[in-house]
């Protein structure tokens, strides 16, 4: 009916009935899901239904279930949606927010169905062509590229596909990321990296020359990296992304010089603090190596203020 009727389903009904969708998604075992999601399949080709879906979380269910493990019919109907809702220049700008690309990444490295592979490489495309902000476009592109896309689209060239769509959208891809390629500055990756929330010892982690450039970047966008960065901190178990937060958190205070008072107003102190005694040698390692940076920042920035009481002194008897 809401999808066959002249007229469009409004209001609460809409809502009642797409949250009722959403949380028959997430129910457990659910074995009425395929059905469910072939039901969202014809729902979201309505525009108008897509912002309603947005707007009661819909986008977070979708990237919950498909990080998940689920069957290849299942993958393929959820990023049905996520297809169709890009295909809204508003909704494609906001998509990477719920960090879709990395999902997506990982399913298309994993795919055995080409209809999940067509679907996966039609979002990727319509990432990159529908939203009319540059800037988010760009974003877009620099994720995928952190995230190995072009690895995966090299793979599927030397699979060649039947499939007319396939092959155009993967030459698109290639193109459009090869390009960004070019012009991805080492800050533009590192900056993807943490967004991705998938920290790993990439080069610039380790790169003097990075931190002493671009460790002042950090403070940008309202300290939008670092606000970041504590968040994983917060939530995440994963060992290597602790151990590389805390690294990064050293060398930011180190090559920053108001470093430990803003990782202090931030709150980040307790943090790293709290990783000393963290099961894993390598998370107490690089915690303990950030708590000597901040302690050594300290006694740096009260010798330059003893210096400067002295000079000032020298001055006045002088």
């Amino acid at each position: 009916m809401a999808c066959w009727n002249k007229g469009t389903m409004e209001g609460a009904d809409l809502q009642f009935y797409l949250t009722w969708l959403k949380e028959q998604l997430r129910l457990p075992n659910n074995e009425y899901l395929q059905t469910v999601a072939r039901c969202l399949q014809m729902m979201l080709r309505i525009d108008e239904y897509r912002f309603a879906f947005v707007n009661v979380d819909g986008i977070s269910t979708l990237i919950s279930v498909l990080a998940g493990k689920v069957n290849f019919q299942i993958q393929y109907q959820l990023i049905f949606c996520l297809w169709v809702l890009t295909f809204n220049p508003t909704l494609a700008e906001k998509m990477n927010s719920y960090n879709v690309i990395p999902i997506l990444s990982d399913i298309l490295s994993e795919a055995v169905k080409e209809k999940v592979t067509r679907v996966t490489v039609a979002t990727f495309r319509n990432l990159l062509e529908k939203p009319e902000d540059k800037d988010i476009i760009q974003d877009n592109a620099i994720a995928m590229v952190s995230c190995k896309v072009l690895r995966h689209l090299s793979l599927m060239e030397n699979h060649k596909s039947d499939d007319q769509d396939v092959l155009e959208d993967v030459e698109f891809l290639n193109e459009k990321l090869l390009a960004e390629v070019q012009n991805l500055s080492s800050f533009d990756e590192y900056s993807s990296e943490v967004k991705s929330g998938r920290l790993e010892w990439s080069p610039v982690h380790k790169s003097e020359k990075f931190w002493r450039e671009n460790a002042a970047r950090l403070n940008e966008k309202n300290y939008e990296l670092l606000k970041i960065l504590f968040k994983l901190m917060e939530s995440t178990k994963d060992p290597l992304i602790l151990s590389v937060a805390a690294h990064d958190f050293g060398e930011y205070v180190r090559h920053y010089p108001r470093g430990k008072h803003v990782i202090e107003q931030l709150g980040g102190k307790q943090l790293i603090m709290q990783l000393l005694t963290h099961d894993d040698p390598n998370v107490r390692y690089e915690a303990l190596l950030a708590v000597q940076k901040l302690m050594v920042h300290n006694w740096e920035y009260l010798g330059k203020q003893l210096q400067t009481n002295v000079g000032i002194g020298l001055g006045v008897e002088g």
